[in-house]
């Protein structure tokens, strides 16, 4: 009973000291040789009472130093316990020493740092061999479609571009063929396929006798003009019938032709109304005109166009 009490009682002290003493950091190597560039692993350790926070604080990068840590494990959290690996390398031969690492802890509002201590390493070089090997022969990789395709590619580019530049000097060299020449249509057949679009509008159907009796007269004017060279279009009704005098034509063109061009001017000028069969009468005085004035029928009745004065 007494040992029992004793156990319990030093078990209670080292509780006790234990939890007065904060956070235990501990580092160890898995070995105190290694050779240059090669990497190791540092096993850092820290024994920590519940409630304790705890923070590695990363050793300063010296340049003087030849150990250079490369990187971390996170915290691995045991009962009491704090665990973290840290991998570090050495860039100098002979003894190097892992510099201390820095423990912050916070614990019941106070803040404090602990330091681990300092590990030397022995560092070595890596063994040199001095046998010469030969040379080795070169490994022939067998052909695969990838490593066609670049030159595939340029081949089909240089086609491309050997197509386009053919098709630019084709179109540059090919001769421009001439423009067809234009048709002129004579003088009547003008004249004729303007009174079918005239009579098509039926303007004196819809009231507007000037309009229709204007652009029947323009055509006879025009057709004047065309025919037999008189200057009808920039002259007088008067004007244009003076020279027609001297023209070897029937009543046709002394009679009715030149009703046809006074009645227009009386109805363009002085809004005069003629009677409503008299406007299919001059669409037909202006067609029978126009076919008898024609150069075969003009010939055939013994007429020419030159007889104009």
């Amino acid at each position: 009973m007494r040992n029992l009490l004793l156990i319990a009682a030093f078990s209670l002290f080292a509780h006790w000291a234990t939890a007065q003493a904060g956070p235990q950091p501990r580092a160890t190597v898995d070995s105190t040789h290694m050779l240059i560039g090669d990497q190791m692993r540092l096993h850092l350790e820290v024994a920590v009472p519940p409630g304790t926070a705890v923070e590695l604080l990363h050793p300063p990068k010296d340049t003087a130093s030849a150990i250079e840590f490369l990187g971390e494990s996170p915290w691995d959290t045991l009962p009491g316990m704090l665990k973290m690996d840290l991998v570090f390398t050495a860039w100098d031969s002979g003894y190097q020493q892992v510099p201390p690492l820095s423990i912050v802890f916070s614990e019941n509002g106070r803040r404090d740092s602990l330091f681990t201590a300092s590990i030397p390493i022995q560092v070595g070089m890596p063994p040199v061999d001095s046998t010469l090997a030969d040379i080795k022969p070169i490994i022939a990789e067998p052909l695969k479609i990838e490593d066609c395709l670049p030159y595939a590619a340029i081949l089909l580019t240089v086609l491309l571009i050997a197509f386009f530049v053919w098709r630019i000097r084709r179109h540059t060299t090919k001769k421009a063929l001439p423009p067809p020449p234009a048709v002129i249509l004579p003088a009547h057949e003008i004249a004729l396929q303007k009174l079918v679009a005239l009579k098509k509008e039926k303007l004196w159907q819809r009231g507007e006798l000037k309009a229709y009796h204007s652009q029947l007269s323009y055509i006879v004017r025009e057709y004047l003009e065309n025919r037999f060279g008189i200057q009808a279009l920039e002259e007088t009704t008067n004007e244009i019938l003076e020279q027609m005098q001297s023209m070897k034509s029937d009543d046709l063109m002394t009679e009715k032709l030149p009703a046809l061009l006074q009645a227009a001017d009386l109805v363009k000028f002085a809004k005069a109304q003629p009677p409503a069969d008299y406007h299919d009468r001059a669409m037909t005085i202006a067609e029978t005109f126009i076919l008898e004035t024609k150069p075969a029928a003009f010939a055939a009745a013994g007429n020419d166009a030159d007889d104009v004065a």
